[in-house]
């Protein structure tokens, strides 16, 4: 198992919260992703590599920035 913190900009509600921990558990791979409303930061577990491209794809698709 590996562990990645992000820092995802504009999220504003708990909605914006489960979009973006939806859209990263849907990559393969991801196994969790917790993600903080006051402080941005999102905490990702991945079961085998997942490249950085593919997670902020996942977090633009679901209409928000990694810092």
């Amino acid at each position: 198992m590996t562990e990645k913190e992000i820092k995802v900009v504009g999220m504003h509600c708990n909605s914006c919260v489960n979009a973006v921990e939806l859209s990263l558990k849907d990559i393969d791979g991801i196994d969790e992703a917790k993600a903080d409303l006051d402080t941005g930061i999102t905490k990702i577990t991945m079961s085998s590599d997942v490249s950085d491209a593919d997670i902020k794809e996942a977090v633009e698709e679901a209409g928000f920035n990694i810092a």
